[in-house]
């Protein structure tokens, strides 16, 4: 992602999990296979993370790919883009995927 202008979607990652999960989670390089940008940790409680960040597309294909390699953790994501008007909600676990989206 090299121009900022691209970057059109607000994204709020929940992590949900054994609090060693969801340590080790945090520490792996989830952000780069996510292509997230900007990225902030708005919450750190035992098995419990947030974080809020930017990506140029909802990253839905790669939030079911990154569930299959942690199978323990539940992954949450809440997304808006604003340029296109859709506002979606998935959940993640062990490679299964449930997404519902409107517009508006």
């Amino acid at each position: 992602m090299s121009d900022i202008r691209r970057v059109w979607t607000e994204n709020r990652l929940t992590v949900i999990g054994r609090k060693d999960d969801v340590a080790l989670f945090n520490c792996s390089n989830w952000k780069r296979k996510l292509r997230a940008r900007f990225c902030e940790q708005m919450l750190r409680l035992k098995g419990r993370s947030i974080w809020e960040f930017k990506t140029e597309t909802p990253p839905i294909e790669f939030l079911k790919k990154l569930s299959a390699h942690w199978p323990g953790l539940v992954l949450l994501l809440d997304y808006e883009s604003m340029r296109e008007r859709i506002k979606g909600l998935a959940k993640a676990r062990a490679g299964e995927l449930e997404h519902y989206k409107i517009s508006y």
